[in-house]
């Protein structure tokens, strides 16, 4: 009987730690998960925080990114942009130019300028022939017909010709200074004298007779003919002088 009695309280001692083991496991339970819960929620979003605390640090400490390139080297913010121009303006153009300071042209017919006879205005002939001491001198002399002064100054050019208008040797080499500018009024007159050697002088033969002299006015290239008057050039001279006033008589 009093087994019975002990197995009795045995069982309802057993079925009562039944009764309360599913309540302590579940209070148990309930304390560890809270326990694991208030220090996931103490560590994982403290970390989180921190991460995202970071991270808005760096983005907003970061400097900006630059903007993507495409394949043909522009960038996209380049083709949404207009840049400003860099380059300075050049003022505009004056409405008045600055003054020049060259000098005037001067005019073409200045007063005192030289005026060179020309051939239209020039008669041409041969003066008195001087012999003397071997030496030869024929003077050309230019008389201006004009109704202008004008000027001779420096050497004629001079060829002797033949019948046929052919060149009889080399034309005349200069010989002596040049001289100051030769004015002459309408009827004036200037002279440049032809020299050469009188036959036998030196070993050097004569050149055969001329027919014409072919004379160039200083500063002309038109030619005026004369009778020559058998003049010939002997002992290898034949030389012009420069233009002086007077006929050289």
């Amino acid at each position: 009987m009093s087994q019975r009695n002990g197995s009795t309280a045995r069982r309802r001692t057993t079925s009562r730690s039944r009764s309360l083991r599913p309540p302590v496991l579940c209070a148990l339970l309930v304390g560890a998960l809270a326990t694991v819960t208030a220090c996931g929620s103490d560590t994982g979003d403290g970390d989180s925080a921190q991460r995202a605390s970071s991270v808005t640090s760096a983005s907003s400490a970061a400097p900006p990114s630059s903007p993507s390139v495409d394949s043909a080297g522009t960038s996209e913010g380049s083709r949404n942009e207009r840049p400003a121009s860099h380059t300075a303006q050049s003022p505009p153009p004056s409405a008045h130019p600055a003054p020049s300071h060259a000098s005037p042209s001067q005019p073409a017919a200045a007063s005192g300028a030289r005026r060179v006879c020309s051939k239209t205005q020039l008669t041409l002939a041969a003066g008195r022939v001087d012999v003397g001491a071997g030496n030869v001198y024929l003077p050309l002399v230019f008389t201006n017909k004009g109704s202008t002064t004008c000027t001779l100054t420096g050497y004629p050019g001079v060829s002797l010709l033949d019948s046929t208008d052919a060149a009889i040797g080399a034309p005349a080499t200069r010989r002596g200074p040049t001289h100051s500018p030769i004015s002459l009024p309408p009827g004036g007159s200037a002279s440049a004298a032809l020299h050469t050697l009188n036959e036998g002088m030196t070993d050097t033969p004569c050149r055969r007779a001329a027919a014409r002299i072919r004379v160039y006015p200083p500063d002309s290239f038109d030619a005026m003919k004369i009778s020559a008057r058998s003049f010939r050039a002997c002992g290898g001279v034949f030389e012009v002088e420069a233009m002086r006033s007077g006929t050289g008589g």
